[in-house]
């Protein structure tokens, strides 16, 4: 009996942030519009503050965060995937399961914390593909130490530093935003929306900012609030909207005068993407050192997370002279988009990808 490939994601996180999300989301898009024919699903975080609207059939944990594992490992024993990719999370326990089924297994990385998961002894003998974002520009991708482990290993890996959505899964974005792309606009995103700053939700934050630069610039601005923001809030002299796809949000950035975001995954994006952009740290312990490294070549500009700060930042990053100098150097940066990558890894980790696969009963 002959079956579709079937790859199962299953992305790690908690509240407020969305990150790992995203780019699960984003690699099952593309995978899904390479090849038509493959089963995708997805194993997703439960609680609040977590997202769980991935556009795949997925099953949501319920329970405590430390019986995670243990719903990974009885969902990967019944579905019995061809692959598994694993984002952020990885147990040793989950990979001896997969070996002992014939599952081939992946992991992506994004941090220094999480790449070290991929480097204990035992995994580098289970698992097969290591995908690692890079943190900053400022960081060696992988230590000297983990280097000489790699050699003794089966584990293949492969390094970018961003991910840039290009399908479009979703509908056209609201008639509102798209009469705005053919003028000059300020695009504010908090990220997830999820993260609060001295009990004031960042989305509302970013959105007393926007109506602020409105109000000094007369530029349009649209303020993404974020996919968990809880609030009501929405702009008088601006356009808001809760959230957008992956890929049309990388299509509002590109179109974008300047991006205001936060210091995770959107300040690589739009350094891919040649966008102006400033970045505040809005939460995790990653954005504030990223936005540093960023800031001391030149790629963004940094500033607190305040509405004054962020208002006070973009007033200055228009002027013409230094709107200029930011742009040439982020149009000439070039960036690894790590989409493709992890799509031709896949190509190679399932070479029969195109067509149905025998039945691992058979």
């Amino acid at each position: 009996m002959r079956k579709p490939a079937f790859i199962l994601f299953v992305p790690s996180y908690g509240s407020g942030g969305t990150g790992e999300f995203v780019r699960s989301v984003s690699l099952a898009q593309a995978v899904a519009q390479r090849w038509p024919q493959a089963r995708i699903e997805f194993l997703l975080p439960g609680g609040a503050g977590t997202r769980q609207d991935a556009p795949f059939p997925k099953t949501c944990h319920q329970g405590p965060r430390s019986s995670k594992a243990q719903f990974n490992n009885e969902h990967i024993a019944r579905l019995q995937p061809d692959l598994v990719i694993f984002d952020t999370g990885l147990h040793s326990k989950t990979l001896r399961l997969c070996s002992r089924l014939g599952i081939l297994t992946a992991f992506v990385s994004d941090r220094g914390e999480i790449c070290r998961r991929a480097f204990k002894l035992d995994r580098l003998r289970l698992l097969d593909e290591h995908w690692h974002q890079r943190e900053h520009c400022g960081l060696p991708i992988f230590t000297s130490t983990q280097r000489f482990l790699s050699i003794f290993g089966k584990t293949a890996r492969r390094t970018f530093d961003t991910y840039i959505a290009s399908e479009p899964y979703e509908d056209a974005l609201p008639q509102e935003f798209t009469a705005c792309l053919s003028k000059p606009f300020v695009l504010l995103a908090p990220g997830g929306g999820g993260y609060q700053i001295g009990g004031q939700p960042v989305s509302e934050i970013y959105l007393s900012a926007a109506e602020q630069i409105a109000a000094e610039t007369g530029l349009e601005c649209l303020t993404l609030l974020g996919p968990l923001y809880e609030g009501s809030a929405r702009g008088t002299r601006t356009l808001t909207t809760k959230t957008v796809s992956p890929s049309q949000f990388i299509d509002l950035m590109r179109c974008a005068r300047l991006l205001v975001c936060n210091g995770g995954h959107s300040l690589t994006q739009a350094i891919a993407c040649g966008v102006v952009c400033i970045a505040a740290p809005l939460g995790g312990g990653d954005q504030e050192g990223r936005i540093a490294a960023y800031k001391a070549v030149g790629l963004v500009q940094g500033c607190a997370p305040t509405a004054a700060a962020i208002v006070e930042a973009t007033l200055a990053l228009l002027d013409p002279e230094t709107y200029r100098r930011q742009r040439m150097r982020v149009v000439a940066e070039k960036m690894v988009n790590g989409i493709p990558l992890m799509c031709d890894s896949i190509a190679r980790l399932l070479p029969n990808l195109g067509q149905a696969l025998e039945s691992r009963n058979n």
